[in-house]
């Protein structure tokens, strides 16, 4: 396996198993710390992730990685196919 599919497969693997682990919390903790992880994964984990993914991609440059934290700055759909399938 070479080191794009290594990359792609790690990126799924970091971006979903999370949901899991917050599916959990929901299903046997209360609504609050659900809440708490579900915000916690949209605000900073994933963008965080995200910023990483398309910077090692050359797709955006450090510079311009704060925008992904402040919610409605970039249009996250224009880089799913790089991030998903890059």
């Amino acid at each position: 396996m070479n080191t794009k599919w290594r990359n792609r497969i790690l990126y799924w693997f970091l971006a979903i198993i999370p949901l899991a682990g917050i599916w959990m919390v929901g299903r046997f903790s209360d609504s609050f710390l659900f809440v708490g992880f579900l915000f916690f994964y949209i605000f900073t984990y994933r963008p965080l992730l995200d910023t990483q993914r398309l910077i090692s991609l050359g797709k955006i440059e450090e510079k311009d990685a704060w925008r992904f934290f402040v919610p409605l700055t970039v249009d996250t759909t224009k880089y799913i196919r790089d991030l998903w399938l890059g």
